[in-house]
């Protein structure tokens, strides 16, 4: 970039792991801040332990930690937990999504840490809050999912088991947050000179995502239930079997009448003909019938073209994407999101690069997740000022491992 990037001057402290905290600081060394991510090697980062059981060849960890720097140390003795002080007072923001409670104990918590540093940011990201009668509960995505209520909804209605969700939504829709919490409270900083002590609760983010079907519930104002693929106001509204098989299925979303005629148009259906469909009223009372009608004509075509004849007449619809269409998707290629980089463990890997840009300026990716305490000289000697012979000892000692 021509100029420095806007964090360029901040420094984030990270105890975090998997990935509702990394995701959050993924965003800020995006935008130019330098995050040290404390780790120890007695108990290493889960999101480090992928399918290949290595803790150094975890693609996703590789991934959510871009940018990132990681120095080992052990939080159990009192050397550690000074340095961890230490490298508090030399921060802008201390982020952690441990269980609640964890960084107190610690002797961590905020009224040490801004005791003599009161510009210092805060930020707690636990699932359930750092009081209250649940806060000592531990939580992971799927787990905030459940007790939101989301992974009710995120079902069909004939179905009685919950279906749930392949990802860890709430982790990434946190990590957002958090991030914009963070960028914010500096802001605010900048105004009164003040730090902030955040508690951000991932169960209250997700239930503020769930929108309309929160508000319902609260005001008891009508029955809240799995839907699956119906909508109230678009019909036809669902996904559909395409003819490449149980991975090939399109979406198609139908709000007007406008679009229905180009629908109509796309499809050339017997069935599509009916004037009792020419009308919103009309499609809502006959939604199952127009659906077999959608049905049997997509089944006799790929998604892709379902996809592209549909969005050719007007008719908004999209392939249900899979890893291999989104690796191959040109926009990707076109705004070079897909990064291509060296990992020092895995060799050449893709993943996804920064969603935004600022301005016409890409945001860099300098580095992948890095390997445990790779930056231990960097961040002990450059950023704490020990010598060689200082870390060396630390090490001895089990104070950084």
């Amino acid at each position: 970039m021509s100029r420095p990037l806007p964090l360029a001057d901040i420094r984030v402290l990270a105890f975090t792991h998997v990935a509702a905290g990394p995701y959050a600081t993924l965003q800020l060394a995006a935008l130019g801040a330098d995050v040290i991510k404390v780790e120890s090697r007695s108990r290493i980062d889960l999101w480090r332990w992928d399918k290949n059981r290595d803790p150094e060849r975890s693609a996703r960890f590789i991934d959510h930690n871009k940018n990132a720097r990681s120095v080992t140390l052990n939080l159990k003795t009192p050397e550690g937990r000074a340095l961890a002080m230490e490298l508090a007072a030399k921060s802008d923001v201390v982020v952690e999504n441990f269980a609640a409670g964890v960084l107190e104990r610690l002797g961590l918590g905020w009224d040490v840490l801004s005791k003599d540093h009161p510009e210092l940011i805060l930020v707690h990201m636990s699932g359930l809050g750092s009081t209250g009668p649940r806060s000592q509960y531990v939580t992971y995505g799927p787990s905030v999912m459940a007790v939101s209520g989301m992974t009710h909804l995120w079902n069909h209605p004939e179905r009685e088991e919950p279906v749930g969700s392949q990802t860890s939504y709430p982790d990434y829709l946190v990590g957002a947050y958090a991030a914009y919490a963070i960028v914010a409270a500096l802001i605010d900083r900048d105004v009164d000179g003040h730090g902030r002590e955040l508690d951000l609760i991932q169960l209250h983010v997700v239930e503020t995502a769930m929108g309309s079907a929160v508000v319902a519930a609260a005001n008891e104002l009508t029955a809240v239930g799995p839907q699956g693929d119906i909508s109230d106001a678009h019909v036809p509204y669902g996904c559909y079997p395409c003819a490449g098989g149980d991975d090939d299925w399109c979406v198609i979303s139908v709000a007007t009448d406008e679009q229905w005629q180009g629908l109509v148009r796309t499809m050339v259906h017997p069935g599509a003909a009916d004037p009792r469909f020419a009308t919103e009223e009309g499609r809502r009372a006959h939604r199952a019938e127009i659906d077999a009608v959608v049905a049997d004509w997509t089944r006799g075509r790929s998604a892709r073209e379902v996809m592209e004849r549909c969005q050719a007449n007007g008719a908004p619809a999209g392939i249900v994407a899979t890893g291999r269409d989104l690796s191959e998707n040109p926009s990707f290629a076109e705004r070079g999101f897909l990064l291509e980089m060296e990992h020092v463990m895995m060799g050449p890997v893709r993943l996804p690069g920064p969603p935004m840009r600022l301005g016409h300026d890409r945001l860099e990716i300098w580095r992948l997740g890095p390997t445990l305490g790779e930056d231990n000289d960097y961040v002990l000697g450059e950023v704490l000022g020990r010598s060689p012979d200082e870390i060396a000892k630390l090490e001895a000692d089990g104070v950084v491992a």
